[in-house]
């Protein structure tokens, strides 16, 4: 099953409970990285989309730069980055902090560097690339709000083609051995020398991100950019431990053992792929 397949099956069984943790007064800002830039999604303020191509768009951005192990992390100013045919410019409206970045920052996972980590988000797109399908544009328009995926499908491949998205042959043998998208290239260069940065997925900790089409899904405006980044990571996590590996039924008892990210997102969501 498809990634936005499954985001849209997530989205209707758990948007209430979103909408509740959105006014608890339990905030879940530690998880998220953009608070400084996140606009709320009711304000009368032009769009962060009609700003971007008011002024022209900006010529560089800041994110979080991972150098090596037992060092910490580093705001560093980058050129814009510049989608490619079929990618998408997303500006950064939040991103979680994953368990799994914290295994590439500890040297606990081998990842190239330096990099800039970041796989849980949620923003505005604000640019196509030159030469992106027709239907891509037309389903993420600019100004559209969406939530990214952390297994970024290329769409194409075997695997994609047979709708597991999750094995995604792309995926694994560009992004995640080798730090860069699906030419093998990274999109983040650093303005002061022109270096190259990896990105560990779509590389979330920066003010903007270029992400692959088919691993977004449109966000309703009635949901929080906040409380949604996890959708594609922890929740998409969850739904593969039910459907897949525990091929968990209509009427099972389950026990769900640690209430973590996917821990909590099968507490609460249980249902949401039936």
């Amino acid at each position: 099953m498809s990634f936005p397949h499954i985001i849209r099956s997530a989205i209707r069984s758990t948007s209430s409970k979103i909408a509740l943790l959105a006014r608890s007064t339990t905030p879940f800002t530690n998880r998220s990285f953009c608070s400084s830039f996140e606009s709320e999604k009711n304000s009368t303020a032009p769009s962060e989309a009609s700003y971007y191509h008011l002024s022209g768009g900006p010529s560089h951005m800041r994110a979080a730069v991972f150098w090596e192990p037992g060092k910490p992390l580093t705001f560093e100013d980058f050129h814009m980055p510049r989608p490619k045919a079929n990618e998408v410019l997303i500006k950064t409206k939040a991103c979680g902090v994953c368990h799994s970045d914290l295994h590439v920052i500890k040297g606990e996972l081998p990842f190239a560097s330096p990099c800039v980590v970041g796989h849980e988000i949620t923003g505005e797109v604000v640019e196509h690339g030159q030469l992106s399908d027709s239907k891509i544009i037309e389903r993420f328009p600019v100004g559209s709000q969406v939530v990214g995926a952390f297994i970024m499908p290329c769409g194409s491949c075997s695997f994609c083609s047979k709708g597991q998205d999750d094995l995604c042959e792309d995926f694994f043998a560009y992004n995640r051995a080798k730090g860069t998208l699906y030419d093998g290239e990274t999109r983040l260069f650093l303005r002061n020398s022109g270096k190259p940065v990896y990105m560990y997925s779509m590389g979330g900790l920066a003010e903007y991100c270029v992400v692959p089409a088919h691993a977004l899904a449109v966000l309703p405006n009635s949901l929080p950019y906040t409380e949604s980044a996890i959708l594609g990571c922890a929740v998409f996590t969850a739904y593969g431990a039910m459907a897949h590996a525990a091929e968990v039924r209509p009427g099972d008892a389950i026990a769900v053992i640690g209430i973590g990210g996917v821990g909590s997102s099968l507490n609460t969501g249980g249902t949401l792929y039936v």
